[in-house]
């Protein structure tokens, strides 16, 4: 808009002929193209790319660990006191960890965020885990209340229908120790990583993709996991 602007002023101004106009436009756009050449060319588009990767990191950390104390206040009023435990685990955890590899990849441009996306995915799936807890957690308190209102009624439908509650409670309890318990695995595995970044002992190209191996390869089990529970 400022060329056009200037080139309407340079004609106005000057009331020059068609051949000094060209002249003119021809420089304006070899200066116009210049910008967006020289910009990519000195590498301001990767410094750009960088930071817009370093601000989506940053807004999933701030997401999850949202998502993550979210969950608890829902899992500490259903008196799950276990899963209220992993939560608070967990956000200890994922703060540590990208402590652990900021810290340890400090003034390095790319291996923070390639560690960190690496093991987002883990990070995601255990929060997941205990979301579905919550909603676990309140489809046993429905079938605990169910069961008390009829407490006082004794007939043959009354007894099955409770019998089936007691069924689905129990298959729910057990659903619930399942996410647990594989939490509890992730857990782990996190932390043993977050251990192998803190104890890399340079920057060798195998010591890394050894690491990242196994985050990426602890990462499509939590996929696959995640997978099968929304199936």
């Amino acid at each position: 808009m400022i060329s056009l602007l200037l080139l309407a002023l340079f004609v106005w101004w000057f009331q020059a002929g068609w051949l000094l106009i060209s002249l003119y436009i021809t420089v304006s756009l070899v200066a116009l193209l210049s910008v967006p050449i020289m910009y990519r060319a000195m590498g301001y588009t990767n410094v750009d790319d960088v930071n817009w990767l370093k601000q989506q990191e940053q807004d999933q950390y701030q997401r999850l660990l949202e998502r993550i104390a979210a969950a608890k206040r829902e899992l500490n009023s259903l008196n799950l006191d276990e899963a209220v435990h992993q939560a608070d685990v967990l956000q200890k955890i994922i703060k540590d960890y990208r402590s652990v590899v900021t810290t340890r990849f400090l003034g390095k441009k790319h291996s923070p965020l390639t560690y960190l996306s690496a093991a987002h995915t883990v990070q995601k799936t255990a929060s997941q885990n205990l979301i579905d807890m919550v909603a676990i957690g309140h489809s046993m308190r429905t079938i605990q209340r169910n069961k008390l209102d009829q407490k006082q009624i004794n007939n043959e439908i009354v007894q099955q229908r409770q019998e089936k509650q007691a069924t689905l409670y129990q298959e729910q309890k057990s659903r619930l120790n399942n996410l647990l318990e594989e939490n509890r695995k992730l857990f782990n595995a996190l932390m043993e990583t977050a251990v192998e970044v803190a104890n890399i002992k340079s920057f060798n190209e195998f010591e890394r993709l050894d690491t990242l191996s196994r985050l990426v390869s602890l990462a499509e089990i939590a996929k696959k996991t995640a997978k099968i529970h929304s199936g």
